[in-house]
This record gives C-alpha cells, sequence and structure tokens, in this order.
C-alpha cells in the first residue's frame, strides 16, 4: 500500500497553521540552521520547526540529499530551496505539508492536501476522516514530556487505566483480581477493560500477547526506534477484530534512518530505589530504492521496597512495591523498492526482561524466612513483512506475514521458617501467526469525492502452552501441562462515502462523509461473529466537524482466562468483616474452560473545532458508551467483602464439606498458600470463595473525551504550545441476573472517574522548556464499613531541552534533557487494610515512585 510507505512524522501541530492567511498578510519567518542532509531529515525539521505534519512517500523522499538551510525565512522558501532540482513539490494546506512526485499531481483545486496519500490507524482506506477519535504523539511530543519509554507515555494518558499489568502494580493480585504486575510489562488498558480488550499493533499488525494477561508490552519497543503513535480510543471490531473493544493503539516506526545517533540516561527517586540507568542506539542507511533502521535499547532500574517509603513502614522491608527490573530490545525496520510498482517493507523485534519480586506472608519477618519470591524471564520477538503492490488507477494490493512469540518463565521460591518448601516453574509461551491480503482504491466518483473501498482476508493463529513443575523435598513433579490453541478465518470490508466535498458544498453542509464497515471472523468449533460499524462525519461550517458512529465489537475469551493456572490462599477469619466463624477463608482463582465469548454495542458522538477567528487553536469533545455482554470478569472482586456484599453469594460457599475443600485444593500448582499461621485441617473451614473467571450478565460503560491544543507565535522564532485533555468515566456492571448493579469507575482499584493532564511548552531557538501537571481523581474505598474516600493525586512535572548549535566538532548534534517527574513529591493516600501483608495504598492507581530526576545526554552522529 502507498500509505504504508509514508514516511512522514506526524508531529503535534496547530490545525490551522500560518499558511491559513491571505496573501496581504505575511507568511511567518523562522530562523533555520541546517547542514546539508537527507532530504526526509531536512523535511522534517522543518514542518517540525513549524508545527506542521508531514506527507511524504518514502521512495520520494529517501536518499536525496538536500542543500544546507541557513538564515531566517518563511516554511514556503525553506521548501522552495529543499526541493530544487527534485521534480517534488509541496502544497502546505490544513495544517500539514503534503510532498508529491511527477505522478501524484491531482486535478483539485491549488493549496488543498491530497489527502488520498494519507491513511492514519481507524480506518483502512486513504484519505477517509476517523469516524472516531485519533490521538496522536510523535516521538518529540513523548519526549518534550520527559518520558523516557513508552510504557511511561501510557500512563500518563487519561484515556487509559494503570491497573491492569503494569509494573507499578504493587501486593502481588490483592488489589483487585484483574489487577497485577508478573513480569513488570505495561500493557495499555483503556477505559479500565484490562489489557486484553485494547488491541497493540507495531506498523499496522499484530504482536504475539505479553506475559500471563494476553495484553501487549507496549515498553518493548524502544523510543527512539518510533515515529508516532496513534491510539484510536472506540470500540474497532469491525476494522481490527478482536481485541479491539476498548481501541487500538499503532505504533508506528521508523521506516530508515541515515547515520548514528546515540544516548545515555540516569535517574532515581529523591526517596530512595528506582534508579534508572538506560542507553540507546539507532543507526542505519538509505539508498535510492530502499533503506533500513536499526535501534537497540537497554535498561537497568532498581527496586523500590517497603523500606523506601515512610507510608508503607508496616509492611516487612524486602516487600516490593515496584519490582527491579533489567530489559534489553532490539528491532528493525525497512523497505524495499523491488520495481516501480513492487515494494517490500519489514520489521523485527526481540526483547528480553528479567525482573524480581518478594512478597513475604507476615510483616515481621523477611521474604526468605516466610514469603514468596519470584524472578519472572521474559523473552518476546516478531517478525513482519509485506509485499504493496501498485495496480494501477489508485488501487493497491498488500499481502503480509507475521510471526511473533512471547514467553514469560517464572521462577518461584516458597519460604517457611527459614526454609526453601517449594520450588516452583512456571511457563506461559504466547505465540501468533498471521497471513492477510488486503485492496484498497476508488470505486466510482460522488458529487463529494472518490467512493473508495477496501477489502481484506485472512488467517490468524494464537497458541498458549502452560506449564508447571514444582520441586519439594527434592522430588519433582509436574502438576500443569497444557497446549492450547485458537484458529481464526476473517474478511472484512470497509466502505467511505464522500456524498459532500469540496466540489458541491453548500451552505450549512461543506463536508459529509458517510463510513460503513463490517468483519467477519470465524474461530472453528467456537463462534463465529459478524461485527459491522456505520459512521458520519459532517462539517456544518468551516472549522466545526461533527462525528459520530455506532458499532457492534467483540472479544473471544482469551486462552490465559480459560488455562490460567489455579492459586489457592487459606486466611484468617479476622481478615473478613462480617465473619460468622474463627475459621479460616479458602480464597481459589483461576482459569474457567467454559467461558464465552465477550460482546459489545458502542457508541461515540463528537465535535472538533478549530475556529478561524483564533489562530492555533483546536477543541474536541467526545462523548462514549460501551454496553457489554457476558463480560469476563473475576467475580469477586474485592474479597474482603465476601460476607458482607450479597452480590457475592453465588461464588461463596458457607462451611464447606471437607471433600469440597479437598477438590478446590487438589490441582494447585504452586500449592496452598496459608497464611494463618496454623496447620491446616480442611474440615475447619469457614468459607470456600471461588473467583475464577466468569461471563458477567453485563457491563455498562459510558463518559466524555475532552481535549484542546493552542499553540501560539510570540516572536520570530519564539512559540509557546498549550495542550491539556481529561477524561471522565462511569461504569458498572451486574454480575447475574436478578443481582443489583455494581459500581465500578470511582472505586478503590478501579478507573477513577476524573484524570486529566495539563501542560505548556515553550520553544526559542534551541531551548524548549515545558512543564505538565497531571490530576487522578479520587476514589471510594466500600469494602469496609464506614464507607471511606480515598484522595487525588496530582503531580507537577518539569522538562528542560537544550540542543547544542555547533556546526562541528564534538558538541555538533548533542542535546541535553533535564527532567523533574512530580516535582512536589505526592504521596499515594493510605487505606485501610485488615490484611496486614497487604500494601497500604492503591497502587492500580497512585504511584508509589515519588519524585524522580533524571539527565539525559543525546549525539547525533
Amino acid at each position: 500500500m502507498i500509505a504504508a510507505l509514508l514516511a512522514g512524522s506526524m508531529v503535534g501541530a496547530s490545525p490551522v497553521p500560518a499558511w491559513a492567511q491571505t496573501k496581504s498578510q505575511a507568511a511567518p519567518v523562522y530562523e533555520f540552521n541546517l547542514p546539508a542532509q537527507d532530504l526526509s531529515d531536512a523535511l522534517r525539521a522543518v514542518v517540525r520547526r513549524a508545527g506542521l505534519e508531514l506527507y511524504a512517500t518514502s521512495s520520494d523522499v529517501n536518499g536525496v540529499r538536500a542543500p544546507g538551510l541557513n538564515g531566517k525565512m518563511s516554511v514556503r522558501e525553506a521548501l522552495d530551496i529543499l526541493l530544487e532540482g527534485t521534480g517534488l513539490e509541496a502544497e502546505i494546506s490544513d495544517g500539514a505539508v503534503l510532498i508529491m512526485g511527477p505522478g501524484q499531481r491531482r486535478g483539485a483545486e491549488a493549496g488543498e492536501v491530497s489527502d488520498k496519500q494519507i491513511v492514519v490507524t481507524g480506518t483502512h482506506i486513504r484519505g477517509a476522516i476517523p469516524v472516531a477519535p485519533v490521538r496522536t504523539a510523535s516521538r518529540e511530543d513523548i519526549e518534550e514530556q520527559g518520558h523516557s519509554d513508552l510504557g511511561d507515555f501510557i500512563r500518563s494518558i487519561p484515556e487509559n487505566y494503570t491497573g491492569g499489568q503494569n509494573p507499578t502494580v504493587a501486593g502481588g493480585g490483592s488489589q483487585g483480581v484483574d489487577n497485577e504486575n508478573s513480569s513488570s510489562s505495561s500493557a495499555l488498558n483503556l477505559r479500565g477493560l484490562g489489557p486484553a480488550a485494547t488491541l497493540t499493533l507495531l506498523n499496522g499488525h499484530r504482536m504475539a500477547y505479553d506475559t500471563v494477561s494476553q495484553g501487549v508490552d507496549i515498553s518493548q519497543i524502544p523510543l527512539a526506534a518510533i515515529d508516532r503513535i496513534e491510539i484510536v480510543t472506540d470500540g474497532s471490531s469491525a476494522l481490527y477484530g478482536s481485541d479491539a473493544v476498548g481501541g487500538v493503539a499503532n505504533v508506528i516506526l521508523r521506516r530508515d534512518y541515515e547515520g548514528a545517533y546515540v544516548s545515555a540516561r540516569l535517574g532515581g527517586s529523591s526517596d530512595g530505589g528506582n534508579f534508572q540507568q538506560q542507553y540507546d542506539a539507532l543507526t542505519g542507511s538509505r539508498w535510492d530504492s530502499g533503506g533500513v533502521m536499526v535501534a537497540g535499547s537497554f535498561s537497568d532500574v532498581t527496586e523500590i521496597s517497603a523500606r523506601d517509603r515512610s507510608y508503607t513502614r508496616s509492611l516487612d522491608d524486602s516487600t516490593t512495591l515496584v519490582p527491579w527490573r533489567r530489559q534489553y530490545s532490539l528491532i528493525a525496520a525497512g523497505h524495499q523498492n523491488l520495481t516501480d510498482r513492487l515494494g517490500l517493507e519489514f520489521d523485527a523485534q526481540y526483547n528480553k526482561r528479567v525482573t524480581q519480586l518478594s512478597q513475604p506472608f507476615t510483616t515481621t519477618a523477611d521474604v526468605t524466612t516466610n514469603g514468596l519470591q519470584s524472578r519472572p524471564k521474559v523473552q518476546s520477538a516478531t517478525v513482519s513483512a509485506g509485499l504493496h503492490w501498485d495496480l494501477g488507477h489508485a488501487w493497491t494490493v498488500s499481502v503480509t506475514g507475521v510471526y511473533g512469540f512471547s514467553s514469560n518463565h517464572i521462577t518461584s521460591h516458597r519460604y517457611i521458617g527459614g526454609a526453601e518448601t517449594l520450588r516452583t516453574r512456571l511457563n506461559y509461551d504466547n505465540d501468533v501467526a498471521t497471513g492477510e491480503v488486503a485492496a484498497e482504491g476508488p470505486l466510482l466518483d460522488l458529487p463529494g469525492g472518490e467512493a473508495r473501498l477496501a477489502l481484506g482476508a485472512g488467517y490468524r493463529h494464537m497458541g498458549l502452552d502452560v506449564f508447571v513443575r514444582q520441586e519439594t523435598s527434592g522430588t519433582s513433579n509436574i502438576t500443569k501441562d497444557i497446549r492450547s490453541g485458537r484458529e481464526v478465518w476473517f474478511g472484512y470490508g470497509e466502505l467511505s462515502l464522500p456524498l459532500v466535498g469540496k466540489a458541491n458544498r453548500m451552505p450549512l453542509i461543506e463536508r459529509l462523509q458517510l463510513s460503513l464497515a463490517a468483519r467477519y471472523e470465524d474461530y472453528p468449533g467456537t463462534a463465529h461473529l459478524l461485527t459491522p460499524k456505520a459512521g458520519v462525519v459532517y462539517e456544518p461550517i468551516e472549522g466545526l466537524t461533527l462525528r459520530g458512529a455506532w458499532g457492534k465489537s467483540f472479544k473471544t475469551q482469551t486462552l490465559y482466562q480459560q488455562y490460567q493456572y489455579r492459586q489457592g490462599s487459606l486466611n484468617p477469619a479476622a481478615y473478613f468483616p462480617g465473619s460468622p466463624t474463627n475459621l479460616p477463608v479458602l480464597l481459589v482463582a483461576g482459569g474457567n474452560i467454559n467461558l464465552k465469548p465477550e460482546k459489545a454495542t458502542t457508541w461515540n458522538l463528537g465535535f472538533k473545532l478549530v475556529p478561524k477567528a483564533l489562530d492555533g487553536f483546536e477543541f474536541e469533545a467526545t462523548w462514549f458508551d460501551i454496553r457489554y455482554r457476558d463480560r469476563v470478569v473475576s467475580p469477586v472482586s474485592s474479597v474482603l467483602a465476601i460476607y458482607t456484599n450479597p452480590v457475592y453469594a453465588d461464588y461463596v460457599t458457607l462451611n464447606p464439606s471437607t471433600a469440597q475443600v479437598l477438590a478446590a485444593i487438589a490441582d494447585l500448582p504452586q500449592g496452598l498458600n496459608n497464611q494463618t499461621g496454623e496447620p491446616f485441617d480442611p474440615s475447619a473451614v469457614g468459607a470456600l470463595v471461588d473467583a475464577s473467571f466468569q461471563n458477567a450478565a453485563r457491563q455498562h460503560l459510558r463518559g466524555l473525551d475532552l481535549a484542546a491544543r493552542y499553540r501560539i507565535e510570540l516572536a520570530e522564532d519564539e512559540t509557546l504550545k498549550l495542550e491539556g485533555s481529561a477524561s471522565y468515566l462511569k461504569s458498572d456492571q451486574r454480575l447475574s441476573a436478578g443481582y443489583p448493579l455494581e459500581e465500578l469507575a470511582g472505586t478503590i482499584f478501579d478507573p477513577p472517574h476524573w484524570r486529566g493532564r495539563l501542560g505548556a511548552t515553550w520553544r526559542k531557538d534551541n531551548v524548549t522548556l515545558s512543564a505538565f501537571g497531571s490530576y487522578i481523581g479520587g476514589v471510594t474505598d466500600d469494602r469496609f464499613s464506614p464507607i471511606e474516600h480515598v484522595k487525588s493525586f496530582t503531580t507537577l512535572d518539569f522538562v528542560g531541552h537544550l540542543r547544542s548549535q555547533a556546526q562541528s566538532g564534538i558538541g555538533q548534534g548533542v542535546d541535553l534533557t533535564v527532567s523533574i517527574q512530580n516535582l512536589f513529591n505526592e504521596k499515594p493516600d493510605t487505606i485501610q487494610n485488615t490484611i496486614p501483608v497487604y500494601p497500604p495504598y492503591d497502587s492500580t492507581n497512585y504511584s508509589s515512585i515519588g519524585r524522580v530526576i533524571t539527565i539525559a545526554v543525546s549525539k547525533a552522529l
């Protein structure tokens, strides 16, 4: 696909640039000091300076030498100098620069960007406007905010919930049954629907699930290797299939690079722990018909333990709050034109991460006396290759193949009385293989433009192998060995119908576009599902765009949800308010082979305002609604309320028989975790709680997303960018018909109602200063009576960036960045716990990392 060859960087910019002026107004001028270099790098530098977006086909601009650029001039003047003698032309409009070759001329009115060259996540059709909101952040945007990797970045997004699977989640699964940190991966979790309900793509293709939760670890992709990330915050199963109920994130790599780049970053938390080292390298080459990029990253982050934080001094010092982790990442991408009409693209990535977590069983002895110490090791890799044909008449065909795997091997040591009583080796091995053919092009001319069609079909295999070996008293025993897999055949279509456009616009109808999409997926022997989607984009007046979409989404039950190994814990009755006896409570949890697919109906309605009267300003608002059926959940979200919350009655067996207790613990791979301090007596158990995965009757989420941006030209070479975003969420669920609704959002260990982020970036010459404030709303702790409120969490970050202006010598190409995250060292509010070894704060929402000071140095060679 031509669109897949786009090499332009979608840099955060004002949607109404300087070019939306009358001829009587002078275009702003900028100070440029660029060396002779590759044309693609020179173009990116120019459009970034003006806050525009660049769209260019890589074969047009890669490998072309551009002259140096020195002095004060407008962007148009700079582009004319760079493109002189290349046969290329630049068009500037609507916040974008489009570079076109001789074969890309179009007959539209002058000054209008040919968006048929442009494709974004949220649609398969070039030139179509997505009917769902798309959040785009370039690599430069992410670095300006002081983030060191994509995991850190996604935790700052208001639409994302930091529970689920993230390295900041503490407590070994004690803080809500869907929140865990088994291997310190960073999985996107839009709306709090879980990592498996947000589809994460790399260059538009899938990767293997990472770790046990079967999400994708986004932090395994080095930041230096990416061009941008695009996030669609709307159900997209009709376009992308299962896993896309919450939305889609597409990490788009640099397709090539000329030269070399190295960087080093050091930092740490002022309260102790979290000492960070990170080293990155990037190199590549370009030639007339292609190019390649290779990037590598190494990071080492020390743990934060209970001894490092004042509010966790009630725990044993060896308790892990944020684990030590060491990660190696390697990624490559490239493209090659095989003929004038046939191109090859590929990418490959490898990642290895080792972590360590300690969970003492008591508050008076360390983990090697009484406790569980785990050492997960994750290795993952993905290889993708695609051929793209230009068939002529604006039609393209693509054939893509992907293979990937991710293995999570956890070695755990259980200590009782200072001796190792059990060693468990737990392996979760995921893999994915995909083949797909797709085509896109025009069907016919409509009054508003070309009706375009995208079609695709393919096959996907997903596998999960679970293997558990226990070693105790000198004997070894395999307690679980399951090989599971799932196949799916799929086909999809998308149609874009521009009914009104530039050519036939009329009063109160500047643009009207309809979009229709449908996808059929067949899981042999399991399910076959058809998911439609329909949307409209309506522009009544220039600068105001209204959009809305309705669709069906689905998510198949993950293999992990079906085949997760079972865990069991015996806990004193005193931990559970309202306990009718002094007998302990047995909690068991794990997979359920009988789960059904989840289904959802999604809506979004929104508008985007880009007023001409306020140059550089835009505002966007989106209302969303997700209604789930058969949602897979762990039904007992608060185990401490098993006696007091009637919603859990179906999952609690009071006074179970000895046979029931023995059956429940018969297949526990890691054995029974007896935290009572007394010998286990199966005939003396007060309650048996089954928190295994179940299909809930319904779940309902709705809310509002807000975003605004304002770019101000302060002087000839000085700009100020203001930006802010916020998200409001309300959600509830009903476990079974006839039971009352259970509030989710706004309660402890679930997303808060409100999250927001506000920032300002000032740039002058070679200096950039940024300040960002983040707000995470408070939640209600309804596990006990009386109900308590957990206070909100507000942080302020500062980032300073200095670029060397040296034209030669060791200082050329050197950048220095200093950042302070959480300047005022905001600490999470403490919460009450009847189980003393549980963390005394909500780590799913409020981080224990504290103030972090970092310094980074980079050099382009």
